[in-house]
């Protein structure tokens, strides 16, 4: 495929500074204002701004001629952008925030060693106690996996990201609930019918199971207030999640183990996921109220109305 990647994300809340010390926290590199795994200390960049809000995506395709096919599907809808220095920038019209896409070459975060586990029929921690009890430090997070929004116009975001800029599309739930991906991973992007565009979610990888209900467990510890749902694992995506509120008010979603789609033809999309039943395979079995409801909905549709008429 051409895109390939999720590079990363640029958000926007009132007061910056309590996210860098919550991405410090949490085993993000950089700083100040742009933090990420070891080896890519931007992948999250903060910006000051009235509201909480997605500013930037960007997203790594394989060379420059995607950038010219990719502009002539935009100029196909009807929707302007810029080519520049070898980046591709569209202003979303219908969500206001700039995606961006550039050449990168292919790669993955990399390999570390696998927990060794003990399984009927097939022991291979003899001897030792677990990993995730024996390592000096826990584990930190590996990379941004993706990012989930809500828009007012959902027909219309679809046409961006798919025909314009080529999401592919994984599985849809309820009609109007677009699983797309920009790597092999099941999902880098969910769409879904919001009252105004905003940032539902950003999703964080993890080595492995473990190391999901670690650093989940230590941060719920650390701070009141910051349960969403979790632990579980998603039918959709497969993944196994735990959602927490990170200071700003966004959700974050510590995940491992996603569905990996690389034969794009060998992958059946699946259109008629119900709302109601395909939330986790076990934990929780609902979708919380809060979750497609924020506590700051309010604040961000007047911030969004505000700022944008």
């Amino acid at each position: 495929m051409a895109l390939h990647r999720l590079l990363g994300i640029d958000i926007g809340v009132p007061e910056p500074e309590v996210l860098d010390d919550f991405y410090q926290e949490i085993g993000f590199v950089g700083g100040p204002r742009k933090w990420g795994p070891e080896g890519m200390p931007n992948q999250i960049v903060i910006e000051e701004a009235p509201y909480r809000q997605l500013l930037e995506m960007r997203v790594a395709c394989e060379s420059e001629a995607d950038l010219h096919a990719i502009t002539k599907n935009l100029d196909a809808l009807g929707l302007h952008s810029s080519l520049k220095d070898g980046r591709l920038r569209i202003k979303d019209p219908v969500n206001k925030w700039d995606v961006v896409v550039e050449p990168h070459e292919v790669s993955d975060v990399p390999e570390q060693p696998a927990r060794l586990m003990n399984r009927p029929g097939h022991r291979e921690r003899i001897g030792a106690r677990p990993g995730v009890m024996t390592e000096p430090v826990q584990r930190p997070p590996r990379r941004l996996g993706h990012v989930v929004i809500g828009t007012s116009d959902i027909l219309a975001t679809h046409a961006l990201y798919v025909k314009g800029l080529g999401f592919k599309i994984s599985d849809i739930v309820g009609g109007l609930g677009f699983f797309t991906r920009c790597s092999s991973d099941h999902h880098n992007f969910l769409m879904t019918p919001g009252p105004v565009p905003y940032l539902n979610h950003y999703a964080i990888e993890h080595d492995d199971i473990d190391a999901v209900m670690a650093a989940a467990s230590r941060y719920s510890r650390a701070h009141e207030g910051v349960q969403i749902a979790g632990p579980g694992r998603h039918m959709i995506g497969g993944n196994v999640f735990w959602y927490l509120r990170d200071p700003s008010g966004t959700f974050f979603e510590q995940f491992a183990d996603m569905d990996q789609i690389v034969d794009d033809a060998a992958w059946e999309i699946r259109e008629d996921w119900p709302m109601d039943d395909s939330w986790s395979l076990w934990g929780e079995k609902d979708q919380p109220e809060v979750f497609f409801r924020p506590d700051d909905m309010d604040a961000v549709i007047e911030g969004f109305h505000k700022q944008h008429g």
